[in-house]
């Protein structure tokens, strides 16, 4: 048995020697992994092809499979290539691996940016540089550059699980370039091509290989493989030791204002078409969906088959929450659960095919939406049965009355319309009345507000319609017809405010910072128990420009049947489309008699 002391350099010699070991194996760990070259995405405005190529550059699920190839070489090789174009889009993968081979990469990225509407659509494809197939793309869309920050991340999450694949037992799929017919936009048709190859990739049915040869050459370039040799002049365009016997043949057409993808996967050995579909879209916008179905449709037609029967249903389920047509007060209560319940938002119309009773109505601000109510051929009435104001429209919210529609407050105290940051439009064939005010207990008075519509924080716009046969009783009230309060606008420039009554402003009253501009529609037939048949202004803004009337036929006890400005600004007489009024103006050169 050896001493202790004879050990310690042994065993200090194996840690070096294992230290030494596990160095050079994660030193030949890092050598191993694949370079990647990504070249600045095309189509892009200013240099937000490059910034965004750099920033991709930089993701840690890429880093972490590849050795990225430095910026500034890449520059360097892209000024030394005569063939390729920065506004070519990602149309040449011969160049682009050209491109990635130069830089001693075995594996490029290529991206392009598509505007698709007021969006940018970004394609980005991962293609290797010997055998060119694409071995990974995704797709995602943004408005700004700001925004594209937060999606690569997810982007190079998708490429590199895609690039870990096993590909090397799936059939190989040649795809040339898209034929045209009919007036397609080649641009366009491009554009899609490429989002086709990146969801037939991520499919997992075929080993994808984008061509710049023709269906003809490619066919012919297989007869050769096939024999056992290989044409130098297709090597590039076909890639080394890769021999499809698949080819995607994609024909773009124009049919009127419809374009239209017909793809057929044709087998080069028997000249039998294994597959095939067409979808059609009338946008580019449209276009990328249809890209997506295509892919499905060529590669598992029943999954496409489930998809368009879920999505079918999902549209009539779509429709039928943003369509829906209430007999009575149960189907619009149900109605309006829904669409508060909606957080998707966007655009909805009740239809009323009779008149009912209902509660109190008040909308869920969980995002922008806008609600329609109208009548089908007949005019229909929404009558309250009390407990609240008929209905609350809040921030985020916009309630249009169209055609058709009656809103009765039935005389139940309360306004017919509270608008409490959201927006109110009235628009011919609608009709809000029997509202008596919104009743505020002040000491021993009692203060009645907006027997109609009462505006608060948000904003009513009237181009039609008619208020009348509302009160705001008591004789401290305001605003028989309509209510601006505090920080409220209103604007009119159609429709009729009629038969309406209270103490100050049977027609319209305005408070402190409210605001009522009036460029069209009539105000008449209203009372005030004191002040502003037509109109009452109390520190707020009332400005008439040019269009509408306030007639005579408006009344008031003391002073500006037609309106009043508080302090003893007023008119009498009638003021019609020839005639301005300016609340912040005084004498005549305001209006004021």
């Amino acid at each position: 048995m050896y001493p202790s002391r004879f050990y310690t350099p042994l065993l200090r010699g194996r840690r070096v020697l294992f230290t030494l070991f596990l160095s050079l194996a994660l030193t030949a760990a890092v050598e191993a992994k694949d370079t990647l070259a990504i070249l600045p995405f095309t189509g892009a405005q200013g240099e937000d092809g490059e910034t965004i190529a750099e920033l991709f550059s930089f993701q840690k699920d890429l880093t972490a499979l590849f050795s990225p190839v430095p910026r500034t070489s890449i520059s360097r090789a892209i000024r030394g290539e005569q063939g390729f174009q920065m506004e070519s889009g990602m149309t040449d993968p011969d160049t682009i691996a050209s491109l990635g081979r130069q830089l001693g990469a075995t594996y490029v990225v290529a991206g392009t940016v598509t505007t698709l509407g007021s969006q940018n659509l970004l394609v980005i494809a991962i293609l290797h540089t010997e055998t060119l197939q694409q071995i990974a793309g995704d797709i995602q869309t943004y408005k700004t550059i700001e925004e594209i920050d937060a999606r690569l991340p997810a982007m190079a999450k998708n490429v590199a699980a895609a690039v870990q694949k096993d590909t090397s037992k799936l059939p190989l799929l040649a795809l040339p370039p898209v034929q045209m017919g009919g007036g397609a936009d080649s641009r366009e048709a491009d554009a899609l091509a490429q989002i086709l190859a990146v969801h037939l990739v991520q499919s997992g049915a075929y080993a994808v290989y984008p061509r710049t040869k023709s269906l003809e050459q490619v066919q012919e370039e297989y007869g050769v493989q096939f024999n056992g040799d290989t044409a130098d002049e297709y090597l590039p365009g076909l890639g080394k030791a890769a021999n499809p016997r698949l080819v995607l043949s994609v024909t773009a057409r124009r049919l009127g204002s419809r374009s239209m993808f017909n793809a057929a996967v044709i087998n080069l050995e028997t000249g039998v078409q294994e597959a095939g579909d067409t979808v059609n879209y009338q946008s580019l916008s449209d276009g990328v969906d249809a890209m997506e179905k295509l892919a499905l449709k060529l590669t598992d037609p029943k999954k496409a088959a489930e998809l368009a029967a879920a999505r079918e249903a999902t549209a009539r389920a779509r429709a039928a929450l943003h369509n829906p047509v209430a007999s009575d007060a149960a189907s619009f209560t149900r109605a309006i659960s829904a669409i508060n319940n909606d957080t998707a938002g966007g655009e909805y119309t009740i239809t009323l095919s009779s008149s009912f009773t209902s509660g109190p109505v008040a909308f869920t601000s969980n995002t922008s939406k806008t609600i329609t109510l109208k009548g089908d051929a007949s005019v229909h009435t929404i009558s309250s049965n009390g407990g609240g104001n008929l209905f609350t429209v809040p921030a985020g919210i916009t309630l249009v009355l169209e055609n058709n529609i009656t809103l009765n407050d039935n005389n139940q105290k309360n306004n017919v319309v509270y608008v409490e940051g959201g927006t109110l439009n009235l628009k011919t064939g609608s009709t809000v009345r029997g509202g008596t005010g919104n009743r505020t207990i002040r000491g021993n008075l009692v203060a009645t507000f907006g027997g109609g519509v009462y505006v608060g924080s948000g904003t009513f716009t009237m181009s039609g319609g008619t208020i009348s046969g509302n009160s705001a009783p008591g004789y401290y009230s305001s605003g028989g017809g309509v209510y601006v309060d505090s920080g409220g606008t209103f604007t009119m420039s159609g429709g009729t405010i009629s038969g309406n009554s209270a103490s100050g402003g049977g027609g319209v009253s305005v408070s402190v910072y409210g605001t009522f501009r009036m460029s069209g529609g009539t105000i008449n037939g209203n009372t005030a128990s004191v002040n502003g048949g037509g109109v009452h202004v109390f520190g707020g803004t009332f400005i008439k420009s040019g269009g509408g009337t306030i007639d005579a036929t408006n009344r008031a006890k003391d002073d500006g049947r037609v309106a009043y400005v508080y302090y003893g600004r007023k008119r009498d007489s009638a003021a019609g489309p020839g005639v301005n009024l300016d609340s912040n103006v005084s004498g005549s050169a305001g209006g004021w008699e």
